[in-house]
Order: structure tokens, then sequence, then C-alpha cells
């Protein structure tokens, strides 16, 4: 074959091998790629730079922002104190102006002292329950903080059970409640007649102490939380305490939209 080939003139290693292949080529001058190059890390550089310093900008602004917060929250707390001071020397002059003036009618004055108490406007005394709730102090298991943190509504669930078991009055850490007491949540904070709590939440209420703390045991609040307490790790305890102190309510009392019906109108409905 190879003979043949000769006689062709053919030359067969030339005729079939494949070509050398061609040179690459570098597209762009190694000069432009160094150029585009340093480019690039100083264009990354000013921008990660740039970030640094709109994010310490940012932290400045927040810090400076939540210092005046906290002093606004603190002036505005002073001034609630100096008001709830106040109120309390001119309610002690309302008080003392109400006893000269029933001095002479003992039957009124008792009446009087009586309608106080049930409204909440003057301290009680006597026996009666101590319901306390507590945060978990330790890691949640869920994951969610607020799974393992009082919330307002177990407050609310407290008080108004508390309510229908017969108490005379209730109080949560000092405040007392009455008809027109808010319980409500602002972020992580539990708000009781506009004044920020912090747990323990202690819930007492002045009444029976054997029959509140035993027909407490028995409802769904208190079920709940002997569940919550093994398994989220909550505060709760329930118990008997004679003698029992309610302060007085501090709050200002106002009826804007209310108005008294008059004994003349109640005696035509019946």
């Amino acid at each position: 074959m190879t003979e043949l080939g000769e006689a062709l003139g053919l030359r067969m290693e030339s005729d079939y091998t494949p070509p050398p292949p061609a040179p690459s080529r570098q597209p762009w001058p190694s000069g432009a790629v160094r150029l585009a190059t340093v480019a690039g890390a100083l264009l990354v550089g000013f921008l990660l730079a740039a970030g640094l310093t709109a994010g310490r900008e940012a932290a400045r602004a927040q810090t400076a922002r939540k210092a005046q917060l906290i002093a606004l929250v603190d002036a505005r707390q002073d001034r609630a104190a100096a008001l709830s001071a106040q109120l309390e020397e001119l309610r002690g002059k309302v008080t003392r102006a109400e006893n000269a003036a029933a001095a002479g009618a003992p039957a009124l004055n008792a009446r009087l002292a009586k309608v106080e108490a049930a409204t909440g406007l003057t301290a009680l005394r006597g026996p009666g329950v101590r319901v306390t709730f507590g945060d978990a102090e330790t890691a949640c298991p869920t994951g969610r903080e607020e799974d393992c943190r009082i919330q307002d509504v177990d407050l609310q669930l407290a008080v108004n059970t508390l309510w229908g078991l017969g108490a005379e009055g209730v109080a949560i850490n000092g405040e007392r409640v009455i008809a027109t007491t808010a319980i409500r949540s602002a972020g992580t904070s539990i708000l009781v007649n506009y004044r920020v709590l912090t747990p323990p939440y202690v819930v007492e209420a002045v009444g029976d102490p054997q029959a509140l703390t035993a027909r407490f045991g028995n409802t769904q609040i208190a079920r709940d939380f002997a569940v919550w307490r093994d398994v989220y790790g909550l505060g709760f305890s329930v118990d008997a305490v004679d003698p029992l102190v309610l302060p007085a309510y501090a709050g200002s009392v106002r009826v804007d939209t209310a108005t008294d019906v008059g004994r003349k109108t109640r005696r035509g409905r019946r």
C-alpha cells in the first residue's frame, strides 16, 4: 500500500495527519486586562467602604434616636409620677371635705365609704387570694419567645375569672383594677392603667380565701397554666393570703359620655 502511494505520488503521512492547532490569541491586550482588573477592584472597594460608612451612620442615628426615646420616656414617667402625687393630694382634700360635710350624717358617711370601696377609689384590706404569673427563666423550647412570656390576655382572663368567682376587689402589681382599667400590651411590656408592669405579675383579690383558691384551681386558666408551667417553664402559683391590702385607684376618673339616669327614671321602669 505504501509502495502504491509512492508510485502515485502520494504522501500518506502528510495527507492524513491533522494540521497542528492554531495558537490561542488573547482577545484583549494584557495591559488592558490588568487595567480592568485594577479598576474593578477599586470599584468593589469603594462600594464596600460606602456600605460600611452608611451602616455606621445608620447605627449612630439609631443609637441617638434610642437615647432620645429613653430620655422622653423617663421624662414622661417623672411627669406622670408628679401628677399622681398631685392627684393623691387633691383626693385627700376631697376626702377631708366629704368627711366634714357628712360628720352630722353617719349613715350617709358609711354609705359613701362603701361606694368608694366598691368603685376602687379607696384602699381595701381583707383576706383573699394571690395568683402569681412569671415569664420562663430558661430558653424557650419552641424558639418563639412570646410562648414563654406572660401575655396581656393571661392577666385579663385571670382578673375576669376572679371577678366571676366573687372577688370584691382586684389589683395587679399594686394597680387597682376598676371599671375603666385597661390591660393591654405594648411591644413586650404589659400596661395596666397605662403603667408599665414588670414580671412577675401578682394578681391579688380580696374575698373568701378558701372559696377563691379552690374555685380558681378548677378553672380553665388554672388548668392551662398547670400544663404551660411544665411545658414552657412559665411561673404560676395560687396562694390564700390573710390579710391583703389593695391600694386605691391612683388614676383619674372621668365620665364624659355616660350620664346618671336618676332615681325617678329607674322607678318609672319598674
